[in-house]
């Protein structure tokens, strides 16, 4: 018999987990945040017609150190606790930019879940338009646990000379059937190109089953082509070389996996059972991509002030301030002030504060959690009476 010290003891232990599993239960998607924020975006492009976006390493280091760096500081803005801005931070991880600048947008919100995050940005011009560009073609993605509960998000979003990724499938992973569809985006920032080497608005493309284009022929550039892949099981990877008029050229590739290896991937994925709130999409699109271009020129370096330069920095707020570099006529810069704060005492003047929708789980759980401690320190009074 135990008595009734030890079942006081096991009931508070009992609480304790159980408190445990409530807290866990808003950190249990993180793994899958990347995956299901990436696709999100990119669905919500899809629907509308528009060339998904690639992830890129190098944005994907600014967006994670970003991320970090609100996280652990508590400094919520686009602006670094070192006061690095956005193409600050694209510029240290290595991303390409024009002879004129950078064109960089960011998004960021702290919520428990990406689902939350990526309506409030939906819901918000400036935050949708970065979502919905015409012009960024990649983007990364960066997540980190914030100082008071929930997540920090960040998306960087991009476009660099050179770089024009492919979709197979839209970024599926793999398929079923030797025909695919294949998806081209096109340089749209600078239609003409930019300088000797970098490619302008594609015309022509050739698209090959092989490195080397073999056999390959040039046909007119158009954003959807129909392809079949070369017959057998496994990884296959199709190659795309765009030529815009002044016949500049880039080539860039993706791959997807067909037939029998297909088949094992899904029987090798273990299901695995977490409580969240929300599902989490399996990716659609691939950590990195093969993009082969030039060595960029030397180009002037930019370092950031208050006064704005040729740099194009989208980065939204709920209150958007737009202006124009007059020295870029089309350029539009938009400056930005903190997107979801959760600490009044540290906010500026004319930002939003979203209210976060309670958490139905984590209530429950806390009050299963009450409940059973109850229960059981009554029964041990009772037993002892």
């Amino acid at each position: 018999m135990y008595s009734s010290q030890t079942k006081l003891a096991r009931a508070i232990a009992l609480c304790v987990a159980l408190l445990f599993l409530t807290y866990a239960q808003t950190h249990a998607q993180s793994p899958g945040a990347v995956a299901d924020l990436a696709a999100r975006i990119n669905r919500e492009r899809l629907a509308r017609g528009l060339v998904p976006y690639a992830l890129n390493t190098q944005l994907t280091v600014a967006a994670q150190a970003h991320a970090q760096d609100i996280g652990s500081m508590g400094q919520y803005g686009h602006t670094g606790t070192d006061g690095s801005t956005v193409t600050d931070r694209a510029a240290r991880a290595g991303y390409g930019k024009y002879s004129w600048g950078y064109r960089i947008g960011e998004n960021w919100a702290r919520y428990h879940d990406t689902a939350t995050a990526m309506a409030m940005w939906m819901e918000s011009a400036l935050h949708r338009n970065n979502i919905l560009h015409a012009l960024y073609r990649e983007f990364g993605i960066g997540v980190a646990s914030a100082q008071n509960g929930g997540f920090v998000y960040v998306v960087v979003f991009g476009a660099q000379p050179n770089v024009l990724p492919i979709f197979v499938n839209d970024g599926a992973t793999e398929t079923r059937t030797l025909d695919v569809t294949i998806t081209l985006s096109n340089e749209e920032v600078a239609q003409n190109g930019d300088g000797a080497n970098n490619i302008g608005r594609a015309v022509e493309v050739q698209i090959s089953n092989a490195a080397d284009f073999a056999s390959a022929k040039w046909q007119p550039f158009a954003q959807h082509v129909s392809w079949a892949l070369m017959p057998g099981g496994g990884t296959k990877t199709i190659y795309v070389k765009y030529r815009d008029a002044k016949g500049r050229t880039t080539t860039v590739s993706d791959s997807i996996v067909y037939g029998a290896l297909a088949d094992l991937n899904r029987a090798l994925v273990v299901p695995t059972v977490t409580v969240t709130a929300t599902s989490t999409p399996r990716m659609t699109q691939t950590a990195t991509r093969t993009l082969l271009r030039p060595t960029s020129t030397a180009t002037p370096t930019l370092s950031p002030t208050g006064t704005p330069t040729a740099t194009l920095t989208e980065t939204p707020t709920a209150t958007p301030i737009a202006t124009t570099d007059r020295r870029l006529p089309t350029a539009e810069i938009a400056t930005a002030s903190p997107t979801r704060m959760l600490s009044l005492s540290t906010a500026a003047a004319g930002d939003a504060y979203p209210v976060e929708p309670p958490n139905l789980f984590a209530l429950g759980a806390f009050g299963v959690a009450v409940m059973l401690s109850i229960l059981i320190v009554v029964k041990s009074l009772a037993e002892r009476a």
